[in-house]
């Protein structure tokens, strides 16, 4: 150690610890929060969708549209696009019922001959979509949109409502 006043007195730094020698950081214990899952915003549970008054068969249309056009998408993608086609029941400018809507010259594409496989989870949620977006349930996630593209396609005449996941809405 340097005894002389006119000699700056210079710190040795802490010995590091050898390689074989576990760290330890102030938290015994790691402090892990669970991601969100889409899975927990999607409701399983039919309880509070009155399905009762809703045809089978529009919800069938409008099913096998989420699965077609937004089948790999994120939940609120598809519900998005469940929802252009009650958007479009409720303007006056289309067909009154889901089919109709769906089966419009020009909109869609033929839900009649498309047929998807509906022992999985993706027909089930679409299904699921279908049911509470034709009772009126759920947020509203791009509102008073009626219609929608790919994300890199453009729309200039139409007002711009939401661009989520690979689709972008329009009213």
């Amino acid at each position: 150690m340097n005894t002389d006043p006119e000699l700056p007195v210079v710190q040795q730094p802490a010995p590091i610890a050898p390689a074989s020698t576990p760290v330890t950081f102030a938290a015994a214990t790691p402090v892990v929060q669970p991601l969100p899952t889409e899975a927990a915003d999607v409701a399983t549970d039919d309880a509070d969708v009155d399905t009762a008054d809703l045809d089978k068969s529009e919800i069938e249309c409008v099913a096998k549209v989420v699965v077609h056009e937004a089948g790999n998408q994120p939940h609120k993608g598809q519900l998005a696009v469940a929802q252009v086609i009650r958007a479009r029941m409720k303007s006056g400018r289309f067909a009154p019922s889901a089919c109709g809507v769906v089966k419009q010259r020009g909109q869609f594409f033929n839900v009649d001959a498309y047929n998807p496989p509906r022992n999985n989870g993706r027909w089930n949620t679409a299904v699921d979509i279908a049911k509470r977006t034709l009772a009126g349930k759920g947020e509203d996630v791009a509102p008073g949109a009626l219609f929608f593209h790919s994300a890199g396609a453009s729309f200039p005449k139409r007002t711009r409502v939401a661009q989520i996941a690979d689709h972008t809405f329009y009213r």
